[in-house]
C-alpha cells in the first residue's frame, strides 16, 4: 500500500475543521430566538469542504495562491450573482428556480437571458482585475447562485450567495491554517549549503528538470534550505535550467572554476590557469598539432577563442557557440591573460596520447585537472571526446569554501558524476548514488542506489530537518 502524503492528511484536517464549524454554529440554535436554520442559513459544510479541499497544496505558496483564487472566485460570483436577483426582484420580477419554471408561462426566458448576459460580466470582471485563473470558479459560483434549484429550504438566493461566499471564505481560511501551521520542533540546518551535482542527472545540453527533480529543487527552496547547482557547464547552458528552478545562492559551475551569481549575471570568483602554465601547455598542444578552445572571461563574458577548426566535432562545437547566450565566440587566437579552462575536441586515441604527453611533464601535469567527455552533438564522426583542462586549484574548490566561510556555511554535495566527486571529498557531508566508483565513495555520510534516484533528494532532506550531533559526520 502507497504511503499516506502530508497533503492527504492535512485535506482529511481540513475537512473535519470544516464540519466542526457546522456543529458549533449549530449549538446557536439552543440561544432563545435563534432560529433552527441558522447555522444551514448562513454556513454550508459542502461548499466550505470543497473550498478547502482546492485550498491545500504541497506547498505554502501554491496554497496562499489558490485560497486567494478560490475566495476572489467566490465574491466575483457571489456577488454578481447577488447583485442580480436583488435587482430583478425589486424591479418586480420573481426569480425562478429549475424546480418552479413553468413552459407554460414561460417565466424563465429573461432571468435566463440576463444569467447568460450576467456570465459575460463575471468574465470581463475577473479578467480586468487580473485573476483570469479565478475565472472558472467565479462562473460555477454565479450559476450556483442564479440557478439554485434549492430555493425551497427556506431562504432566497441572496441569502444562499451570501452562505456560499461565507462557506467558501471559511473552508479557504481554515485551509490556510492548517497549511501554514509550523510544527515548532521540526529542526532546520540553516547553515547548510546544498550543492546539487547535475551532471550526471542531465546529460546533455538540452537536457531539462523535469517532474520529480524541478519540484524536489524548488521545495528544498521553499522550505528555506540553501541550494545552489554544482556543475561542469558554463552558463550558457545551465542558465536556462533555472527558468523553472528556484535556488538561493550562486552556481558553482566549470567544475569548481567559477563562481556565478544567477540573478545579476556576474562572475564572483574566477579560479583560473596561470600564464606561465598556460603557455607550457600551449607548447604541448602546438607540437601535437591540436587548437584548443580557450576560454576566458571579460566583463561577465565567457570568450571562447579558437584559431581554426579541424574536425566535425569542432565545428559543431563552434556553430552552437556563435548564436549561445551568455557567451561569445571569436575565431582568432586568444589575447594574453588568465585562462579559465582550454577545451579541446578531438579523436579517443589522440585524447589519450595528449593525455600521455602532458604527464611526461610532472611540472606540467600537477597543476593541471583534465577532465574528458563523450561528444554527445553529433554521431557524424565516432569516437570523439571533449577534454576540459582547468587550474589544479579547482580539486579543492577554494572559491566555494572562500564563499561559504563568508556566508558561514558548511557544504553538502549531492552528486551521481564521476566529474564532480572533488565536491564530495570537499564537503562536509556528501551523499552520492553508487554508481560511482568505490574510490569515490569513500567518506561519503550517505551512498544511495542508483535505481532510486529520488533517494538523493530524500536524504538531503533528512540531513537538512536532522539533529547533526547525532548523523554521521566525515
Amino acid at each position: 500500500m502507497k504511503k499516506i502524503g502530508l497533503r492527504t492528511i492535512k485535506t482529511a484536517i481540513c475537512v473535519f475543521f470544516c464540519l466542526l464549524v457546522f456543529v458549533i454554529l449549530k449549538l446557536f440554535e439552543f440561544i432563545p430566538g435563534v432560529p433552527d436554520d441558522f447555522a444551514f442559513s448562513w454556513y454550508n459544510p459542502f461548499f466550505a469542504g470543497i473550498a478547502t479541499a482546492y485550498s491545500v497544496h504541497a506547498s505554502k505558496s501554491a496554497s496562499l495562491n489558490q485560497a486567494k483564487n478560490r475566495c476572489v472566485a467566490s465574491v466575483i460570483g457571489g456577488g454578481i450573482g447577488i447583485l442580480l436577483i436583488t435587482i430583478y426582484e425589486l424591479c418586480g420580477g420573481s426569480w425562478p428556480n429549475l424546480q418552479s419554471v413553468s413552459l407554460e408561462s414561460l417565466n424563465f426566458i429573461l432571468p435566463y437571458l440576463l444569467i447568460s448576459v450576467c456570465t459575460i460580466l463575471v468574465v470581463v470582471t475577473g479578467v480586468g482585475l487580473h485573476q483570469q485563473q479565478a475565472v472558472f470558479v467565479a462562473i460555477l459560483t454565479f450559476l450556483s447562485v442564479t440557478v439554485n434549484p434549492n430555493i425551497n429550504v427556506g431562504y432566497w438566493q441572496w441569502q444562499f450567495g451570501t452562505n456560499r461566499i461565507l462557506s467558501t471564505v471559511i473552508g479557504v481560511l481554515i485551509a490556510l491554517g492548517v497549511n501554514l501551521f509550523q510544527f515548532p520542533h521540526r529542526y532546520k540546518n540553516k547553515n547548510l549549503l546544498f550543492c546539487v551535482g547535475i551532471d550526471g542527472m542531465l546529460l546533455k545540453d538540452e537536457d531539462r528538470f523535469k517532474g520529480f527533480m524541478q519540484y524536489k529543487m524548488n521545495y528544498l527552496n521553499r522550505i528555506g534550505a540553501n541550494v545552489t547547482l554544482f556543475t561542469t557547464r558554463t552558463p550558457t547552458t545551465f542558465m536556462p535550467l533555472l527558468e523553472d528552478v528556484k535556488i538561493s545562492h550562486p552556481v558553482i559551475c566549470m567544475s569548481g572554476a567559477a563562481l556565478y551569481d544567477a540573478v545579476s549575471h556576474h562572475y564572483l570568483a574566477l579560479e583560473t590557469i596561470d600564464e606561465k602554465t598556460a603557455e607550457e601547455l600551449f607548447c604541448v598542444l602546438e607540437r601535437k598539432r591540436i587548437s584548443p578552445f580557450v576560454n576566458q572571461v571579460h566583463e561577465d563574458v565567457l570568450f571562447t577563442y579558437n584559431e581554426s577548426l579541424d574536425n566535425e566535432g569542432e565545428r559543431i562545437y563552434a556553430q552552437g557557440k556563435r548564436n549561445a547566450a551568455f557567451c561569445s565566440y571569436v575565431p582568432t587566437k586568444a589575447p594574453k591573460g588568465e585562462i579559465v579552462y582550454f577545451l579541446i575536441v578531438e579523436k579517443e586515441e589522440i585524447v589519450l596520447d595528449l593525455i600521455k604527453e602532458i604527464k611526461k611533464e610532472e611540472s606540467l601535469y600537477s597543476k593541471l585537472s583534465i577532465l574528458v567527455y563523450d561528444v554527445f552533438e553529433t554521431n557524424q564522426v565516432e569516437g570523439l571526446k571533449y577534454v576540459k583542462i582547468y587550474s589544479k586549484a579547482i580539486e579543492s574548490l577554494e572559491i566555494l569554501h572562500s564563499y561559504c566561510r563568508q556566508e558561514s556555511l558548511d557544504v553538502v554535495g549531492l552528486t551521481s558524476s564521476s566529474h564532480s566527486t572533488h565536491l564530495l571529498k570537499n564537503s562536509r557531508y556528501a551523499v552520492a548514488l553508487d554508481c560511482l566508483h568505490p574510490d569515490d565513495l569513500c567518506g561519503c555520510s550517505s551512498v544511495v542506489s542508483k535505481d532510486t534516484p529520488e533517494k538523493l533528494f530524500k536524504e538531503v532532506q533528512k540531513i537538512y530537518h536532522y539533529n547533526l550531533a547525532k548523523y554521521g559526520k566525515k
